[in-house]
């Protein structure tokens, strides 16, 4: 295998320094790279191969044209979001007709897992804790097809027996688009009569406890579970999560009980048959972990988890296309470091000199969406080397000022040397994604 094409659908510096990481066994099996992309731009030392940019609508079908023309012998998705993973499931399914391996979720593992309310059927299959539910259909809602008049007063018993307050989501989307708070009855009333819907939705209660979201990678019955990415309370609505601290840590009692939900999320994998990574979101709290939705794809915290454990997702990816995964079973699962990633207020050449020369730096980034920019960092720390940490950045942020200073006080309750009790940023509240 030659010639392996990667498909992209958000910024590639995302995926820094893990993905240009691979140029050495590129270039110790002769591989040649090419990276077909929609968003952002790709220069030099972006990523270690050449690039083209697409259309941001391609199709499935001109985008396998586009694949096959430059003559791949296998393709990797790297795509985000759920729409674009449903697009490189479809792209994968028009390969294999022409005997292109690609390593991308199967068609029926996106759909599935795409859809929120077949996903809560899933997880309770497997045993997992998912928040209550209900699915309303819209068609039914607005009068179209046949008329049931008593639609909207038998959603507002059913919600009345589960509990305010609420999250409306579309069935499909993903990242928190098109979620609505609704806090109690009249609200919801409201929302069922004079809401603007596209599509069937789900109400689903509200629960309360700490966000983290864990990522799950392999293929072929093989599944790593990688640690727990922490972001903070739980709030009433969607939360912008590059505004947060996100970090993972170990965390007892929190890390014991994971333990089962882990191996429970293998099996879920096996059934499912995944091939690659998957995100899930979830809530913590007393000893339970609620899960939100699954995200078939690589995600966000794909990032935090490979610089926490060295385990590096994008290299499983090209091992499950060539066919080496597992090649040399092992213990894989575990914390090696600390790994943290915050907000900074700017990027100066002075401040990224600096915090690279006293810390451990995977990425200084300026992320850039929906046209609004938004630098960040991300760190890490030898866990023995923790109790040092928040001196460190105190003696930044009096030559600085880099971040809001509430940031250096999570970052101490992260690693344990702050106690999470006397934080005021440790009171939780609800939300859902």
């Amino acid at each position: 295998m030659r010639r392996i094409a990667f498909l992209r659908s958000i910024e590639i510096q995302q995926t820094k320094p893990f993905l240009t990481a691979l140029e050495g066994r590129f270039q110790k099996d002769g591989i040649e790279a090419k990276l077909f992309y929609t968003d952002g731009e790709c220069g030099p030392g972006d990523f270690p191969g050449e690039s083209e940019k697409v259309p941001g609508d391609i199709s499935a079908d001109e985008l396998a044209k586009k694949v096959i023309a430059w003559g791949a012998d296998g393709v990797v998705s790297l795509s985000i979001a759920d729409e674009n993973a449903l697009r490189d499931a479809v792209v994968k399914r028009r390969l294999e007709t022409v005997g292109i391996p690609m390593t991308a979720h199967s068609l029926d593992a996106v759909t599935l897992t795409g859809n929120k309310w077949e996903t809560k059927r899933l997880l309770e299959r497997h045993g997992l804790d998912t928040p209550p539910g209900l699915l309303v259909d819209n068609d039914v809602l607005a009068g179209r097809g046949l008329a049931i008049p008593a639609y909207p007063d038998a959603v507002l018993l059913q919600i009345s027996d589960m509990g305010y307050p609420l999250i409306s989501k579309p069935l499909w989307d993903c990242m928190g688009a098109g979620m609505v708070s609704i806090p109690d009855e009249a609200a919801l009333e409201r929302h069922l009569t004079e809401g603007e819907h596209h599509g069937n939705f789900i109400l689903e209660q509200c629960v309360s406890g700490e966000i983290c979201s864990v990522e799950v990678v392999g293929a072929d019955g093989e599944y790593v579970v990688q640690p727990r990415v922490w972001q903070g309370p739980a709030e009433l609505g969607p939360v912008f999560n590059f505004g947060r601290l996100r970090y993972v840590a170990p965390r007892e009692p929190h890390d014991r009980d994971f333990a089962p939900v882990a191996e429970k999320l293998k099996g879920l994998c096996r059934e499912v048959g995944f091939t690659g990574a998957v995100g899930l979101d979830m809530i913590y709290e007393n000893g339970v972990y609620q899960i939100l939705e699954i995200n078939p794809r690589v995600t966000g915290t794909t990032t935090p988890c490979i610089a926490s454990t060295d385990f590096n997702t994008y290299e499983v990816l090209l091992s499950i296309l060539d066919g080496s995964w597992p090649a040399h079973p092992e213990p894989r699962e575990g914390i090696k470091r600390v790994c943290l990633q915050f907000p900074v207020r700017e990027l100066s050449p002075e401040f990224v000199a600096d915090v690279t020369r006293e810390l451990d730096v995977v990425r200084t980034q300026t992320l850039t969406i929906d046209g609004v920019e938004h630098p960040n960092i991300v760190i890490t720390c030898e866990l023995e080397d923790r109790a040092a940490l928040p001196a460190k950045l105190e003696s930044l942020w009096q030559r600085h000022a880099f971040t809001d200073r509430s940031f250096l006080r999570q970052i101490a309750v992260a690693v344990g040397v702050a106690d999470a009790s006397t934080d005021a940023g440790a009171d939780t509240g609800e939300r859902n994604r």
